[in-house]
């Protein structure tokens, strides 16, 4: 592990999910610029400004370095599925040629989404990304719900994408 990367590591509740898609809790304005020298372009913040460990003028400093910068507050008590649906896909669009961070107060949020992606749109196991997520946290019943209704509804369309799919290679 180089310097950068063990600097990186240690960041709130810092994840390493693939080589262009990493999350943590707030970073500080020297991560940030860490983050940077590392190679990332594109910031993705989950939480609100008035989070109690936010970062004044996050979005400033990132362009001041030239980092892409997109804010998409999830709120904690009422999450919404088709927000998070949104995100999970803004994500997996970025990172065919960038080098994302997503980060919200403490990664719970994300770490939450996380657990979908790595198994939506990576092809992991569940009881796999369940152990990722559960070195953060548990969650509780508010992301728990957002979970079920959120992998409902990337069940439905992965069976509707192999339906698809086989009915393009019957047809062939």
């Amino acid at each position: 592990m180089t310097d950068i990367e063990t600097e990186l590591s240690q960041i709130l509740n810092f994840q390493f999910i693939h080589e262009h898609l990493f999350t943590s809790g707030q970073p500080t304005e020297e991560q940030l610029h860490r983050i940077k020298e590392y190679g990332v372009d594109t910031v993705i913040n989950l939480a609100l400004t008035d989070a109690s460990n936010h970062l004044d003028n996050e979005d400033r400093i990132c362009l001041d370095l030239g980092l892409n910068y997109i804010q998409i507050p999830i709120h904690w008590d009422t999450p919404a599925d088709d927000q998070c649906l949104f995100i999970l896909d803004l994500i997996h669009h970025l990172v065919q040629n960038k080098m994302v961070w997503v980060h919200c107060a403490k990664n719970y949020r994300v770490s939450s989404l996380m657990y979908l992606y790595r198994q939506y749109f990576m092809d992991i196991d569940m009881p796999t990304a369940q152990e990722e997520m559960h070195k953060l946290w548990q969650p509780n019943e508010t992301w728990t719900g957002l979970i079920h209704a959120v992998a409902l509804q990337l069940q439905g369309r992965k069976a509707t994408h192999e339906l698809e799919e086989s009915l393009h290679s019957s047809e062939n």
